[in-house]
């Protein structure tokens, strides 16, 4: 595989006329690509003609990611005539890739050497401080197969009939978003962090795949690949809620988990019906009163809780009956007897609240990379290939974010990789 490649004049001209504020030049210039090269150096064989150096060839895939072009063809027709394009990427002008050349680089390097360069630049991102760590969202998106929703006819049954039917995506699958909305095609699954809204990792799945499962696998994923990044807290919605996604977060992972309760799951009393479960989260006495938390303590591992009445937060007639005491009942809970109702902060509590606030930043995440780097116009079949694209447009939203950063920096800045 080439390497490196000398500047022709017409390309050694257009690099005069490059703008030092480009921003695909920034974004470009300021990421370490240099693992690439023994990341694929076993998808190429030393006897042959040369090839086109992958970097270059990966820097121009990525330009369809981040709106430069469209498509595989107008991007080799833009590496044709487009000489800032060709200089970005570090091709020679007078010898640039077909759009042939992408799809068999896709097929060479596999999904898997592509999820490999993404979390290299996750760990870039990590290095520059771009990603601080701490709180974490967990959620999925559906993306529409690049094929016809309902198939082909193989039989020939007149009118509606049973038979089965061919797709020319064999691996998309229906799903359901809500009752309302079924689509064809694929989830992507995604652990983001809550303050930069990038990703630490990511699952795709048939459409007809649950949520929940992929739940211990992201967290896993993203404390293997990323162990120099902390993650404290994790947020999910109701689809997360079951009682072996408290138990991993919490035990292995060493996370604390901020999950909304699903009411197919609520139940009603806590700790022999002292307690009760609101249908917002809340704990309350069975007087219907929300009681207030009054700290942990942590040699005997539970959870002090006290009564409103007593700290005048309310006006109780069963006050009198439930407790002599002028401090007023008091409740505990072990948060270990019962990941899903307890958990290692209270639900009810502000900070609790706080925390699955975080969520909507993979919300926001999954907005991004729809609308801004394509992640929902997949033009390939097969799961695998679909990976490949999820991929891509993830390492698009990175690396932009990296340069983003990157202009916000002092002029005296170097980045990790040239220091």
């Amino acid at each position: 595989m080439r390497t490196a490649h000398q500047l022709t004049f017409t390309t050694y001209e257009t690099s005069l006329k490059l703008k030092p504020n480009d921003p695909i030049k920034i974004i470009f210039d300021n990421i370490d690509w240099s693992f690439i090269h023994p990341l694929v150096s076993g998808r190429y064989s030393p006897q042959g003609a040369e090839g086109y150096d992958p970097i270059t060839l990966f820097k121009a895939q990525l330009l369809i990611y981040l709106g430069e072009v469209s498509s595989d063809r107008k991007l080799s027709s833009a590496l044709r005539y487009n000489g800032r394009l060709c200089l970005l990427c570090g091709f020679n002008f007078l010898k640039t890739p077909s759009n042939g050349t992408f799809t068999n680089f896709r097929d060479r390097l596999g999904e898997g050497i592509f999820y490999e360069i993404l979390h290299q630049l996750i760990a870039q991102a990590i290095a520059l401080k771009v990603i601080l760590g701490g709180d974490t969202a967990i959620d999925s998106t559906h993306i529409w197969a690049y094929s016809h929703r309902f198939g082909k006819e193989t039989c020939s049954c007149q009118g509606k009939c049973d038979c089965p039917r061919s797709y020319s995506d064999g691996d998309a699958q229906w799903g359901a978003k809500s009752k309302d909305y079924l689509f064809f095609g694929y989830k992507v699954h995604l652990i983001v962090d809550a303050k930069s809204q990038l990703p630490l990792e990511v699952k795709v799945t048939p459409a007809n795949e649950g949520d929940s499962p992929q739940a211990k696998p992201l967290l896993k994923g993203a404390k293997e690949k990323h162990p120099e990044n902390p993650i404290d807290t994790s947020s999910m919605d109701s689809a997360y809620d079951s009682h072996e996604n408290y138990r991993f977060a919490i035990e292995e992972a060493k996370v604390a988990p901020i999950i909304a309760l699903n009411p197919r799951g609520r139940v009603d009393a806590i700790a022999s019906s002292s307690l009760y479960l609101s249908q917002d989260g809340s704990y309350t006495c069975f007087a219907g009163f929300k009681v207030v938390y009054w700290g942990q303590e942590e040699k005997r591992g539970r959870l002090k809780f006290r009564c409103p009445a007593a700290l005048n937060k309310c006006e109780c007639l069963f006050r009198p009956t439930c407790s002599a005491s002028s401090y007023g009942r008091t409740f505990y809970l072990h948060p270990k007897r019962d990941y899903r109702l307890i958990g290692p902060i209270p639900r009810g509590t502000g900070l609790w609240q706080e925390k699955y606030n975080a969520r909507t930043s993979v919300e926001r995440a999954y907005s991004e990379e729809k609308g801004s780097h394509r992640l929902a116009n997949p033009k390939v079949r097969g799961l695998a290939k679909v990976k490949i694209h999820v991929y891509l447009a993830l390492c698009a939203q990175v690396i932009k974010r990296i340069g983003a950063s990157i202009m916000e920096k002092p002029p005296d800045f170097i980045p990790c990789h040239a220091r």
